[in-house]
């Protein structure tokens, strides 16, 4: 899980087995992209470039490479 993540850092996106049912768990899960926007307040959610898409993605869905 990654709290505060830098510009343009490499991440992966990884869902709970159990939240993977929704249309974006199955989509983004297993993927990698580049945070473009590091939230700092709360909730604490990043935007996260994938295949050319900006995506809002809470801390916690989020791992180093």
């Amino acid at each position: 899980m990654l709290v505060n993540p830098k510009i343009n850092q490499l991440v992966e996106v990884r869902y709970n087995p159990k939240m993977r049912g929704g249309s974006l768990g199955t989509t983004l899960h297993g993927k990698k992209g580049r945070v473009v926007i590091a939230g700092k307040g709360k909730p604490r959610n990043h935007g996260i470039l994938i295949d050319d898409a900006i995506f809002i993605i809470p801390c916690g869905n989020i791992n180093k490479v």
